[in-house]
C-alpha cells in the first residue's frame, strides 16, 4: 500500500510536469526523501502530508483523520451502526 501512494504521488507530480526537484521544493522537504517516498512510500506522515497539501490531495487525509464521534459505550456504538444501516 505505500508503495502504491508513492507511485501515485509520482503519477500526480508528472502530471503537473514538475520534477522531483520542483516539488522537493515546493513542499520543503530534501530531493532525496522525495525520492524514497516516490520510489518505495517510505517517508513519515508528516512529509507525507507536505507533498499532499502541494499536490492538492490534501483532501483524502483530511477525511480519513476526521473527527469521528466519541461513543459513552459499545451499545452505543451498536445503537449507531443500526440507525446507519436502516437509514
Amino acid at each position: 500500500m505505500t508503495r502504491q501512494i508513492g507511485h501515485r504521488i509520482r503519477d500526480h507530480r508528472k502530471a503537473r510536469g514538475w520534477t522531483q526537484a520542483e516539488l522537493a521544493e515546493r513542499s520543503g522537504i530534501s530531493l532525496s526523501t522525495l525520492k524514497l517516498l516516490e520510489r518505495e512510500g517510505k517517508g513519515s506522515l508528516q512529509r507525507l502530508a507536505k507533498v499532499a497539501v502541494i499536490l492538492n490531495l490534501d483532501g483524502g487525509l483530511r477525511e480519513l483523520f476526521a473527527e469521528t464521534p466519541a461513543y459513552a459505550s459499545l451499545e452505543a456504538v451498536e445503537k449507531a451502526t443500526r440507525g446507519s444501516i436502516r437509514s
